[in-house]
Parts: C-alpha cells; structure tokens; sequence
C-alpha cells in the first residue's frame, strides 16, 4: 500500500450505467475553480478515439491525455464539466499500481485529482474514497470488497444521489 494520498477524491461503484460520470462531472465544476485533474481507468484495452493523445504506452498499460471536449466519453466529459486536465489510463489490475504511479508523478501534490477507478484503493489510501450503488440494486460480490473500504457508499437512482456532488469540496484534501 502506498501513502495516503490526500489531494486523491476516489469514485468506484457496484457496475455500470450507475451514475458515476455524472457524479464526478458535478463534483469537477463545484470545484473548477481549483483547477482539478481527472483520471478514468479502465481494465478495457481497446484503441483510442480521437483527442487522446498517448503519453505513454507500454506492455503493461497505456496512458493518454484527453484534448476533445466536445465527444460524449466520460473523459471528454470531465473537460467539459471544467477539469484543468484529464487523463484515461487503460490498464490490467497486475500494472495498476505502476500505471498510477506514473500518472502520479506528472501531478502536483497540492492540486485536486479526481479518479474513477473500479481496483485502485488496493494501492493506494485516498483522502476521500465514495462507493456508488444504484438504490435497491443488489451489489455483485467483487464490488461488496471494494465497498467496505469506502468512506462513504451513495445511493443513485435517475440522476440523484443520497448525497448530493456539490457538497463534495477541495481544501487541500478533500472533505464531504
């Protein structure tokens, strides 16, 4: 496990289609005034579409940087809702702490960082990890594992949230 990483606001949940783009989106223009970065990682290899630009490329993991703000994927979407920058990682599990590790060092430690990461709180303590779940959903077993390091677990259901995105802030770490 690596340090604690104050400046990190983690977003997992129980699968897909549950809310969590639109939650990060709400939570990057409460907080776009402090220029936050966000990064989406994804176990899913699969050939970029246009606006993400390689910044590095490997055997073990791919990063890019998103420059489109005007597509409908969840990283062009963290540009529009006002992050300084974003980055899509595509990795495995075995080279998600590497992967990480790397994109952590392109970042200031003062600066707010965003992540959706479905594995990443097995390597690192964020200052603030939200599980998302869709209300009344049971919640498949691999996740169950993830849930209970949360900080906090959120109900969604049609765009809502038992705790609304806003209240989320960054002053040097990040408080609910």
């Amino acid at each position: 496990m690596t340090e604690i990483s104050k400046n990190i606001l983690l977003i997992s949940g129980s699968g897909r289609n549950i809310g969590k783009t639109s939650f990060i989106r709400r939570v990057i223009a409460q907080n776009a005034d402090k220029k936050p970065v966000a990064i989406k990682i994804t176990p899913h290899f699969h050939e970029p579409t246009d606006g993400l630009v390689a910044v590095s490329i490997n055997d073990g993991f791919r990063v890019y940087q998103e420059t489109n703000n005007s597509s409908d994927k969840d990283s062009s979407l963290f540009l529009q809702a006002g992050a300084e920058k974003v980055f899509y990682i595509q990795t495995s599990d075995l080279y998600l702490n590497e992967a990480f590790s790397y994109i952590a060092n392109l970042l200031s430690a003062q600066q707010p960082v965003i992540v959706e990461s479905a594995a990443l709180r097995k390597y690192i303590v964020p200052g603030l990890y939200i599980f998302i779940q869709k209300k009344d959903e049971d919640t498949k077993q691999s996740a169950l594992e993830m849930q209970k390091l949360a900080d906090r677990s959120i109900d969604s259901e049609s765009g809502q949230f038992s705790i609304d995105p806003a209240l989320l802030t960054f002053n040097q770490t990040w408080k609910l």
